[in-house]
């Protein structure tokens, strides 16, 4: 069963909730009274305020300017993924499947290497940017518990050797030709009568990206793909290992650029093009970075003699920083505990002007100053390696054997989703 008021009270109720809480105009959340249940599952609640935190931990992990109108458009679908974490985590208890700790350490180690974040800096950040304390971890728990049970239905499925073979002489044919690395967001339409509701939010996503969202994030945040897991990276491929109608929008891509939603079958696709190279030399390269940054706090209402201080120090820093241990005692001697190392950093995994900033750099130079959300900041390589990743055998195995558990997970939430009580009360 369920039961869902007009669109128009959930706009205003969501509206309402975001100035309230101070989010829209990036003040403090002041102490309230609760303010009601946006949905039960199984006779779990869903608060409002669990809505409105997850969407302000969207807007600061996609980098999107939310506006009470822009948290109306995206509302219904996070409230829908968490009514599909709801019934994650309920299936995974029910089979006696725990999400220890360390888990959780996991998970918020895995966010801040995709983010660009310093070892053990994420709490610091999101409480910086007023995310309310456990909704990280609220948001890795039922992850890491649909991962768990997933991993326990991998004897279910067989990989012959024979498909293996197929696809090793696919790529062993491809050899020379153009290759492209590709990022996808994956919408399921699991139902035809949603198609249009979710084209609606295929199409919220692409105008968040054309305003400077960033793609990894809200692949993360809404892709029921398994690449969501790595941002929606599949890495490169050979012309012929996506199916027809995405090869064809990945063939008039060029690189940087996202298409519009593609219909399929199975839902929407948008899909990136983040390169294109012929031939196998570079295309085969995994490039992987040490980077350190060198972060300073910067804030609109900061007396000009100080902002022009800590950029001098960066200045300064600029001229005469050779090694990355340079960056660290200076971030010592400033106290700064955003400054700090971060390992094994794929290039595609930064931000724009990060990435923009070590393009070209050799080990040991310092990059220019880049202006970043809350400060400005120095970034230099440290260490730089560049392995083959052409697939092997368990490669492809592993590639096949994700793809089989990608469907089973969406036929298995579609059962939980037709067995559940489902109660929207927006």
């Amino acid at each position: 069963m369920i039961s869902k008021l007009p669109i128009f009270k959930f706009a205003n109720v969501c509206a309402t909730l975001v100035l309230s809480m101070g989010f829209a105009l990036g003040t403090p959340a002041k102490a309230q009274s609760p303010v009601g249940v946006a949905a039960v599952v199984n006779d779990d609640p869903i608060s409002i305020i669990d809505l409105v935190e997850r969407i302000k931990l969207v807007a600061v992990s996609s980098n999107i300017q939310m506006t009470p109108e822009k948290s109306n458009e995206i509302a219904p679908q996070i409230l829908q993924q968490l009514i599909n974490e709801t019934l994650q985590m309920q299936e995974a208890e029910r089979r006696g499947i725990e999400v220890t700790d360390a888990d959780i350490a996991r998970g918020k180690s895995m966010i801040e290497q995709n983010a660009g974040l310093p070892d053990g800096k994420l709490d610091a950040f999101l409480e910086q940017r007023r995310i309310a304390p456990g909704t990280i971890e609220n948001q890795i728990r039922p992850q890491v518990a649909w991962q768990k049970l997933l991993g326990s239905m991998r004897s279910q499925i067989e990989i012959s050797d024979a498909e293996i073979d197929d696809n090793l002489e696919r790529i062993i044919s491809n050899q020379g030709k153009p290759r492209n690395r590709v990022q996808e967001i994956f919408l399921p339409v699991d139902n035809p009568q949603d198609s249009t509701r979710v084209y609606q939010t295929a199409q919220e996503i692409l105008d968040a990206l054309n305003q400077g969202a960033d793609f990894s994030a809200l692949a993360r945040q809404f892709s029921a793909s398994a690449s969501a897991a790595t941002g929606g990276d599949l890495g490169w491929l050979y012309a012929g290992e996506l199916s027809g109608d995405l090869q064809q929008v990945v063939n008039q891509l060029e690189p940087g650029k996202v298409s519009a939603p593609v219909q399929t079958i199975r839902g929407y696709y948008i899909i990136k093009l983040l390169d294109r190279r012929v031939g196998d030399e570079g295309a085969v390269t995994d490039v992987r970075l040490d980077l350190y940054q060198l972060f300073v706090p910067l804030s609109a209402d900061m007396p000009k003699d100080q902002i022009d201080a800590k950029l001098a120090v960066l200045r300064n820093t600029r001229e005469t920083a050779d090694s990355c241990q340079t960056l660290a005692n200076v971030a010592v001697d400033l106290g700064s505990d955003l400054s700090g190392e971060m390992k094994g950093i794929s290039p595609s995994e930064l931000s724009g002007p990060v990435a923009q900033a070590i393009t070209n750099l050799k080990p040991g130079q310092p990059s220019n100053i880049v202006q970043v959300d809350g400060g400005a900041l120095l970034v230099m390589i440290c260490n730089k390696t560049e392995e083959s990743n052409l697939p092997d055998r368990r490669d492809i195995e592993n590639r096949l054997m994700m793809e089989r558990l990608d469907i089973l997970a969406r036929r298995k939430l579609r059962e939980l989703r037709r067995q559940a009580f489902i109660d929207i009360r927006m």
